[in-house]
């Protein structure tokens, strides 16, 4: 199971894959909470869902493309079957995750976004 804020599909816009379709998938929870975040919804609100709803939702979208997001993804220990699920079935995985939490056990096929926060953002 993991807290799921919401799976939808739209434009990748913030990362190597910019302007490629892409489905979204993010996760409740973040460790941060940075002051400036645009997504604090994710902070606290979703629904539990096992991984196997999850996958079939990605697949309705038709999209190889898939970013876990959050909130902090990696907050959720099951992130990690969920993302070899969608390795294992071809999809072309990235994670953006703000870089608090370790990323060694990240499955290797993933693309990692990493949010480092400077010293401006006072976190």
């Amino acid at each position: 199971m993991l807290k799921i804020n919401e799976i939808f599909h739209s434009i990748q816009g913030e990362s190597t894959k910019a302007g490629l379709p892409c489905v979204f998938v993010r996760l409740t929870y973040c460790n941060i909470r940075c002051v400036y975040c645009d997504t604090e919804y994710a902070f606290y609100e979703g629904v539990d869902r096992s991984i196997d709803d999850i996958v079939d939702e990605v697949k309705s979208f038709n999209c190889r493309l898939v970013e876990i997001t959050g909130g902090e993804p990696l907050v959720q220990e099951n992130v990690h079957i969920l993302i070899k699920e969608l390795c294992d079935l071809g999809y072309e995985v990235l994670i953006e995750t703000g870089g608090s939490l370790p990323i060694e056990n990240i499955d290797k096929r993933v693309k990692i976004i990493m949010d480092l926060k400077t010293p401006y953002s006072r976190m």
